[in-house]
């Protein structure tokens, strides 16, 4: 089951994808009345490669305005490990499309996404997985929201976790993309 951190936490990162589908700063305060802050201030780095630079220094200066006398920490790299934990023996294969697509593109997000941001936080796979399937239907960017509902699925999601969290962001996702992420859930879970 999505548990509390992840509904709030997983509106955070949409609103930090689509600002203009629900307020930030709304969706940051809602998730500090649940969650410890260093995690909440992990949520935001974790939407970085996402949703961009931008949108993570504006929402860490509501989050200090909010908590000045928060402590955090640093991080670790773990980048491998998690790069094979979401895409599992298709590992090679996608970090392959990556390079075909760009010879940087591969190296870029091997070093920062999954080693800067996302292979040193605290935060475990599968609740980086549903971040990540928050963000990109946020941005009905629908294939690579795909491969991280593979991902989720793969690092130990359940089909009714992700049912719960699409449910949970219905009534701020596009309707379109809400049905075709339902559609692609049916699809990979029937096989399960």
């Amino acid at each position: 089951m999505v548990q509390k951190l992840h509904t709030d936490c997983c509106r955070l990162t949409f609103s930090l994808a689509a600002p203009e589908r629900l307020s930030p700063l709304q969706a940051l305060k809602r998730a500090l009345e649940n969650t410890e802050t260093e995690k909440v201030a992990e949520v935001i780095l974790q939407s970085i490669p996402y949703s961009g630079f931008p949108a993570a220094v504006e929402a860490l200066g509501w989050l200090r305005d909010l908590d000045p006398d928060s402590a955090i920490e640093t991080r670790e790299d773990h980048s491998q490990k998690v790069f094979e934990e979401v895409y599992g023996a298709a590992s090679e294969k996608v970090a392959d499309q990556l390079h075909r697509r760009h010879p940087d593109l591969k190296e870029w997000i091997l070093g920062f996404a999954y080693g800067t941001v996302m292979g040193s936080g605290p935060l475990n796979t599968v609740d980086l997985e549903i971040l990540a399937v928050s963000s990109l239907l946020a941005q009905s960017r629908m294939t690579p929201f795909h491969s991280h509902l593979r991902g989720a699925l793969r690092c130990g999601a359940t089909k009714a976790d992700l049912n719960e969290l699409l449910k949970d962001l219905e009534d701020i996702a596009q309707p379109e993309s809400l049905s075709k992420a339902r559609e692609l859930l049916r699809t990979e879970t029937s096989s399960r």
